[in-house]
């Protein structure tokens, strides 16, 4: 067998056993923290020069070969490169990226997980977790070659409690939303898209219709059991560990590996309201400005039971848009809502359905039933977010409305944009410093989504007309959603635009549990106050000091309609649109739910 090598630099621990030698060293004695330096050196002289798996090099660096990794991961269900069953767990969510970990571990128990942290810091390779695998940027295959991955996918339990939910993260939203309805009618707040782990959805936000009533899902975690980086695993709450709790509800895979989340759950909403307004095509700038515009001004004001987003793509017809969402109360107190806002809109209301099954309006928020088998379709795209606080001013809509309709609606990838209302119990009702996400105040989310046609190679100019999309209209931002991962952000920019001014406690929390860095991915928290930019190479040869970026979100523009209708739009919009096999963080006519696990 030819092994593919990783060139590791060999620090000598005197404190540490590595795990995968442990059992050649009984017999030269105790190599333990009481053993001698004397037994230690001669074991590691006979592994250098008697292991099969080890040989030296003249630059002073052990070459690590498959079966070294191997051999630390015995016993472990291990994937590797060049095996039947490594592509298919090995399988991007965003096609426009591809990375090739060094291996694929699926632990079936908090054990295993505690083991491949503990090989992945001794042979130091970089370690990710994978939780649901949407991340718009690869990050739960590494973000770059080389990586040691652990694929959550086996972690399943939930077990119910009186009001809290322990839910191991190899669960997705649909299972975890289904159990609670089928277990006491219990509720969470959460994204649409059923296929998301809880892993990096929870992680980095998590915001859905729900969550103007009850919070982001972050939000209703009360502890987290989680892997650290020395190999053990610690509860981390209010009361233990309250800074890396703190520092996990906001940016967990810098830190650590989740194997479960408790949940503080909430009884189901006794009625429910899934909506659909179809708006007119808009075909210049100044009539898109004015619509929005109405729209921002309406859902400024409006009350928590409101869960609204303005949702449009485009063709070269113009541009095609709705507002979507649902309402927490009777259909006639939603009829009485918003009917000044279509009229003045010039829109109609395509569907007001009245849910009691909260199970029933989670299908229709997402268009696919809670539980499905096989993995998400992948897709072709790059996408962008925005944070806004306040209301936009009039000139940069019609700079942004003149942008869309005289240019990107000529390009040639499909695409969409969304802006979704945060705010209700998301600012009101938990305090900005209970975690380390940054846009408590946030007003709209907006996210930019284009996507090649067909899933074909990304086009050269793509990446330009999303920027575009984003820059038209906020030419200077200062925040950007992390669970809609942007990997073409500087060091800078994603570090003041994801975290703002907690980026300094992070990396001193990050320093305190992981100062090593073994939760190392191209937008991990560094440590302490200089950020760590090394990563593995795009191969699986030698690591070296580089900087390599992962990817956001792409896809062909296809809004999937509610009621499995083959388009989400009617008539009166954009028509040429096909369906999104994804999800977002958010209701939608384009269903969407993203994360960076």
């Amino acid at each position: 067998m030819k092994h593919q090598k990783i060139s590791l630099s060999w620090k000598l621990d005197f404190n540490h056993v590595p795990p995968h030698i442990a059992s050649h060293t009984k017999m030269f004695g105790s190599t333990t923290q009481n053993g001698s330096i004397r037994s230690w050196l001669f074991t590691l002289a006979f592994l250098l020069f008697s292991h099969p798996s080890i040989t030296y090099s003249y630059r002073s660096h052990i070459h690590l070969s498959r079966q070294s990794i191997d051999s630390c991961l015995t016993s472990l269900n291990v994937t590797y490169p060049g095996e039947s069953s490594f592509h298919s767990f090995s399988q991007a969510f965003n096609s426009r990226l591809s990375y090739t970990p060094a291996a694929i571990v699926l632990p079936s128990s908090v054990q295993d997980v505690e083991r491949l942290v503990t090989c992945g810091a001794y042979l130091k390779l970089p370690v990710v977790s994978r939780s649901g695998g949407h991340s718009y940027a690869g990050y739960g295959l590494g973000g770059v070659d080389g990586a040691l991955v652990a694929d959550l996918s086996s972690l399943k339990q939930i077990t119910l409690s009186g009001d809290n939910v322990v839910v191991q993260t190899g669960n997705i939203l649909g299972e975890v939303a289904t159990y609670l309805w089928d277990h006491g009618r219990r509720a969470l707040p959460h994204g649409t898209c059923p296929k998301v782990g809880t892993g990096g959805h929870t992680s980095y936000g998590g915001y859905g219709p729900y969550s103007r009533m009850a919070g982001l899902l972050m939000d209703r975690v009360v502890s987290a059991d989680v892997v650290l980086a020395n190999g053990t695993s610690v509860t981390a709450s209010e009361v233990s560990h309250p800074d890396l709790f703190w520092a996990l509800k906001g940016a967990a895979p810098s830190y650590g590996i989740v194997t479960s989340w408790t949940y503080s759950t909430l009884t189901a909403p006794m009625i429910s309201v899934s909506f659909f307004i179809s708006l007119p095509r808009y075909t210049s700038g100044d009539t898109f400005a004015t619509a929005f515009s109405k729209y921002q001004a309406f859902v400024h004001t409006a009350p928590r039971e409101l869960a609204m987003a303005f949702a449009f793509g485009g063709d070269s017809k113009g541009i095609g848009a709705q507002l979507t969402g649902n309402y927490f109360g009777s259909k006639s107190n939603f009829i009485n809502l918003v009917s000044g806002l279509v009229k003045f809109l010039n829109g109609s209301i395509s569907h007001a359905d009245e849910y009691s099954d909260w199970t029933k309006l989670l299908v229709a928020n997402g268009g696919e039933q809670l539980v499905t088998t096989g993995p998400s379709p992948p897709n072709t795209f790059f996408a962008k977010s925005l944070v806004t606080f306040d209301l936009l001013d009039d000139s940069s809509l019609k700079r942004w409305g003149d942008y869309l309709v005289n240019t990107a609606i000529h390009t040639d990838i499909g695409w969409f944009a969304q802006a979704d209302l945060y705010g209700g119990a998301i600012s009101s009702d938990f305090d900005a410093s209970s975690s380390s996400f940054a846009h408590r105040d946030a007003f709209l989310v907006f996210q930019f989504y284009g996507s090649s046609k067909d899933n074909a190679p990304y086009p050269s100019d793509g990446m330009d007309v999303i920027n575009k999309m984003l820059t038209s209209l906020s030419p200077n931002p200062t925040a950007a959603y992390p669970n809609y991962i942007d990997p073409s952000l500087s060091d800078s920019e994603w570090q003041s635009q994801y975290f703002g001014t907690n980026m300094a406690r992070l990396r001193e929390i990050k320093a305190s549990y992981d100062p090593n860095n073994v939760f190392k991915f191209p937008q991990s928290i560094p440590v302490g106050n200089m950020a760590d930019t090394r990563t593995p190479t795009q191969s699986m040869g030698t690591r070296k000091n580089s900087i390599s970026g992962t990817g956001g979100d792409d896809v062909p523009l296809n809004p999937h309609l509610h009621k499995n209708s083959d388009t989400c739009l009617p008539e009166t919009t954009v028509t040429s649109l096909t369906a999104f096999p994804f999800c977002l963080d958010s209701f939608h006519p384009f269903k969407f739910d993203i994360v960076p696990m």
